[in-house]
């Protein structure tokens, strides 16, 4: 099956908060031998969600060692947020990460939100619209350094002199841009830099919005079919409908929150295959499914038994 022209992928954001490395190191390699296409980290400096005395890993380490473990699988980090690291080290270590994984790797990058965590390290955390124009400079920059022998910008919050970037990524021109958000400062950005799109929300919110994403391409002569569409939130399928709730609600309440979230997918294999074709049919060819510590891949197994083959 193809969407706007692409084979559908599946993907598992594997949240780096309140495990340890061995279980989250066994469940990514339970999703390579799976044979998800996609596998992602977060980017955070605390857990995202509940307390903030849990662990976190870092991000760039975690998807160095996401290179070195894995094989086939794709990997990325879902997404990287504009400030907490410069747009030089972003590009160099993005560019190691694609020679290790031989490249596998998916970069992302979007606006940050998680405020909290800002505060607790002394970092700045500037409003959105600040955010959004860093988020510009640093595609440019990032881009730049990736494909030119060297790179001079000088930009309103960002600058650098005659820069090389040295290796390269593997991927040519550059490994696939993620742009992650919804607001209208993500969707400009996506429009402008992006390969892949990411989004949450249930379909009718998917749909208004790609709209918007596809005026945006047509304003600046783009074309939108150039982007790919993914979503990213909670797929949950079980032998029967009550099951697969339970566990949906375990996981929302896990993470702080009363139950699933919205645009959650959840039933048996047939439910969730209908589920999915709501968002095909808006254009979505890319899911990552959000899971947390402990890492269970059950719901995965049988997902990749039952909805995918009737996907693909």
């Amino acid at each position: 099956m193809q969407v706007r022209g692409r084979p559908v992928r599946f993907g598992v954001q594997l949240q780096a908060q309140r495990t340890s490395w061995g279980d989250f190191a066994a469940a990514l390699r339970r999703l390579e031998e799976l044979g998800f296409d996609t596998a992602w980290t977060f980017d955070h400096l605390l857990p995202f969600s509940g307390p903030d005395d849990g662990p976190a890993f870092e991000t760039l380490t975690t998807l160095g060692a996401m290179a070195a473990l894995t094989e086939r699988i794709r990997i990325g980090v879902l997404v990287n947020g504009v400030l907490y690291r410069d747009p030089a080290t972003l590009a160099k270590a993005s560019a190691l990460v694609d020679q290790i994984s031989g490249g596998r790797l998916e970069f992302s990058l979007g606006a940050a939100w998680a405020e909290r965590e800002f505060a607790a390290y002394g970092l700045p955390f500037p409003d959105i619209h600040e955010r959004y124009v860093r988020l510009d400079e640093t595609l440019q920059i990032v881009k730049s350094l990736w494909t030119e022998t060297r790179t001079t910008f000088k930009g309103q919050y960002y600058s650098v002199n005659d820069a090389p970037c040295a290796p390269k990524p593997v991927q040519t021109p550059h490994p696939p841009i993620m742009v992650g958000g919804s607001g209208l400062g993500s969707l400009r950005m996506a429009a402008k830099h992006a390969d892949s799109w990411n989004v949450q929300g249930p379909p009718a919110k998917v749909a208004e919005r790609a709209g918007r994403l596809e005026s945006l391409c047509q304003e600046i002569g783009r074309d939108f079919n150039d982007i790919e569409l993914s979503w990213h939130g909670s797929i949950v399928v079980a032998p029967t409908h009550d099951a697969a709730m339970d566990e949906a609600t375990a996981i929302a309440r896990s993470h702080g929150n009363d139950g699933p979230g919205e645009g959650s997918v959840i039933g048996t294999p047939d439910e969730v295959i209908a589920g999915l074709r709501a968002f095909t049919d808006v254009g979505v060819s890319h899911w990552i499914v959000g899971i947390g510590h402990p890492f269970d891949t059950s719901s995965l197994e049988l997902f990749q038994q039952e909805v995918a083959p009737a996907l693909r």
